[in-house]
């Protein structure tokens, strides 16, 4: 019995197709559900892909001198003393955004014969006016020597 287990198995092997795989015919909803599927799970992961790349960018900095990361960075928003003797420095990011227009209403008027006004056109106003901010503040904590112990990171976005 084996022998024939075996035989399918080899035949199977060298004629390309296998006697468990079948071709499934998916309709357009499934194509559809597993496109979307796909863009989520995507969208998830790159999500994920972000916060451990910024987990391993902070890890970098640790053990790292201070005067080095003034060196990559630049002057910070602002530094203070903890009650160790050592440093927190502060990095701020803002960044302001806007789109959109404003149009005005009007109301088109006439005279009719008799001498009263008529309204003969009007448009309401059209507000498609909106702004963004996007706040990034990273906060690096540096023991008495000057070299850098933690980094946090922490941001912010608001639309209206």
């Amino acid at each position: 019995m084996n022998h024939v287990y075996i035989l399918c198995f080899i035949l199977c092997l060298f004629s390309g197709t296998s006697i468990f795989a079948q071709e499934a015919k998916v309709d357009k909803k499934t194509k559809e559900a597993l496109a979307q599927r796909y863009a989520e799970d995507k969208y998830y992961a790159e999500f994920k892909r972000g916060i451990y790349n910024r987990e391993a960018w902070k890890a970098s900095w640790v053990g790292v001198k201070l005067s080095e990361l003034y060196k990559s960075w630049g002057v910070p928003t602002r530094t203070a003393t903890d009650e160790t003797g050592g440093q927190v420095v502060v990095y701020e990011n803002v960044t302001n955004t806007s789109g959109g227009s404003y149009t005005p209403g009007y109301i088109e008027t006439a005279t009719n014969g008799f001498g009263q006004t008529v309204i003969t056109g009007q448009r309401a106003a059209e507000d498609t006016r909106w702004s963004s901010r996007y706040v990034t503040i990273t906060t690096v904590y540096a023991d008495k020597k000057g070299v850098i112990t933690k980094v946090d990171f922490k941001s912010s976005y608001s639309r209206n």
